[in-house]
């Protein structure tokens, strides 16, 4: 069982899909990324990209965030989502999909929905952060310095540079990372 790490909805427990295909954010891990996102959440528009039990968009709601999308293709991990998010009383500051991560973003592109914080946590070794990392790129659905991070396996080293990113920082926890991008503004 993880838990929200802080904030609102600090200390209760969220629910996860018991698959292969998911794998929650340690707590460790969760509380050291947010440690370095602490200023870029309050009053974020937030995408969570490839949800699973939405643990990273919650938490970043539960810190004041604004509003958080969350997006994963299998409706088993949006039920839990759903469930999680009217478990933590942040329902509310939500909107739930279940599609493909290009189809989501084209989505959000057509709409005009910009983020402040993108929160990548696809499946590992799967190659999908630099393909979405430049879709996300290309799309323009982020603001002026925008902050996206990925967990990812510590032994997959990122580029430093991506579409209009750039590594900002990489941290190592056992056998996962986190890399926060930033986007490069004229």
């Amino acid at each position: 069982m993880i838990r929200v790490i802080s904030g609102s909805a600090g200390g209760l427990k969220l629910q996860t899909l018991d698959a292969d295909s998911t794998k929650p954010t340690l707590d460790r891990v969760k509380e050291a990324a947010f440690s370095m996102l602490r200023d870029d959440i309050y009053g974020a528009t937030v995408l969570d990209l490839f949800s699973g039990s939405g643990a990273l968009g919650i938490e970043a709601l539960s810190r004041g965030a604004k509003k958080c999308f969350f997006n994963d293709k299998s409706k088993a991990c949006r039920d839990i989502i759903v469930k999680n998010l009217q478990h933590t009383n942040l329902y509310s500051l939500a909107e739930v999909s279940c599609a493909d991560y290009a189809e989501i973003i084209a989505s959000f592109k057509k709409r005009g929905i910009v983020f402040d914080l993108i929160l990548i946590d696809p499946p590992y070794n799967s190659g999908f952060y630099t393909q979405t990392l430049e879709l996300i790129s290309k799309s323009h659905i982020c603001a002026d310095y925008c902050t996206v991070l990925c967990e990812h396996s510590a032994e997959d080293v990122l580029p430093d540079n991506i579409g209009d990113f750039y590594l900002y920082k990489t941290k190592k926890y056992g056998t996962v990372a986190v890399s926060i991008y930033r986007n490069e503004v004229d």
